[in-house]
């Protein structure tokens, strides 16, 4: 019998990232819905609501744990993309304190709480970033690594995305420390390609939103990358994976061993 289409949900929708992803899932062959969160009271949401179709639904559920659960047993989603994340500046403008533990990792928390009542559970999709580790020594990869774990430990099937320095033109908020960057990293790491060194180059350049959506939708589809972590090289390869479904009936997503 064949497996029911894709239902996707996408927190931290009003993000950079986020948006991508709701616009690349609901162009994606077979997918049957996409419901793209909104915070309530984000001043971004209105880019949201202009996707809104017969596929594409906004949801402003409070985050909140019982709401949440609730919301995500009615859409019962197959696939559920973590997207948020914040930022120093943008925490200072909301009054946040230690915003990348109440954020980055406290959402996550959050969510993954939410989604360990769905049932049959969905396979969670979750955006990092490389450099993410135990040693880190940064609260933002601090606090990332954590969510990883998280995500790991969650008991939830998941593909954790680590992605580079994100941003480009169409980023659409002033980030100067990192325009800097990937000004001069880009084209040092396009030489160091020209000669051999792909895979660095491949790992470390700068991706804009459009190519990470594409990366983590056709990694988050697929039985291959399932309960693994999939690094920026890979995650920029477009066409690395055919496109698969994942159902957890699959026989295909059994270890082997």
């Amino acid at each position: 019998m064949e497996p029911p289409d894709p239902v996707v949900f996408v927190f931290g929708a009003t993000g950079y990232v986020g948006r991508a992803v709701v616009e690349v899932a609901a162009r994606t062959e077979d997918v049957a819905r996409v419901t793209a969160h909104a915070r309530p009271g984000s001043e971004r949401a209105a880019a949201l609501e202009a996707m809104a179709s017969d596929r594409v639904h906004v949801d402003r559920t409070p985050l909140e744990a019982e709401q949440l659960r609730t919301t995500l047993e009615a859409c019962s989603p197959s696939h559920l993309f973590i997207c948020h994340g914040t930022t120093a500046h943008r925490a200072r403008r909301e009054g946040l304190e230690s915003p990348y533990e109440a954020i980055d990792l406290g959402l996550t928390e959050l969510v993954l709480a939410a989604a360990g009542a769905v049932s049959p559970p969905p396979r969670i999709v979750y955006l990092s970033a490389i450099g993410a580790s135990p040693r880190a020594r940064g609260a933002y990869l601090n606090a990332r690594w954590r969510a990883e774990e998280a995500v790991r430990s969650s008991g939830l099937p998941f593909t954790i995305c680590r992605a580079p320095l994100l941003g480009g033109p169409d980023r659409g908020e002033a980030r100067p420390l990192e325009t800097v960057a990937r000004t001069v990293a880009d084209p040092l790491l396009a030489a160091l390609g020209a000669v051999g060194l792909t895979r660095l180059r491949d790992r470390l350049s700068s991706m804009d939103a459009a190519e990470a959506a594409e990366g983590m939708v056709r990694s988050g589809f697929h039985y291959m990358t399932i309960n693994r972590i999939v690094e920026s090289d890979e995650l920029r390869r477009v066409g690395v994976y055919e496109r698969e479904r994942w159902t957890p009936e699959s026989r295909r997503d059994t270890p082997r061993h």
